[in-house]
């Protein structure tokens, strides 16, 4: 990595996107959304792994919708 990266906390994604906790800590569970863990308790998202998972969620509608 060249520049700095940002990370995410648990918290501020569940903000983000206006959902649990335990909503994000399940994508991370089940691989949906990659997660670094740091110590036992704290885990961290990483813009890029934020981004691929978007982009592997995004749906978009058919032209007659």
């Amino acid at each position: 990595m060249t520049e700095e990266q940002k990370f995410y906390t648990v918290e501020e994604l569940a903000k983000l996107f206006k959902v649990s906790g335990e909503t994000v800590r399940v994508w991370i569970r089940s691989g949906d959304l990659p997660a670094y863990r740091l110590g036992q308790r704290e885990l961290r998202v990483s813009q890029e792994d934020l981004d691929a998972f978007l982009k592997s969620r995004r749906v978009t509608g058919g032209e007659d919708e």
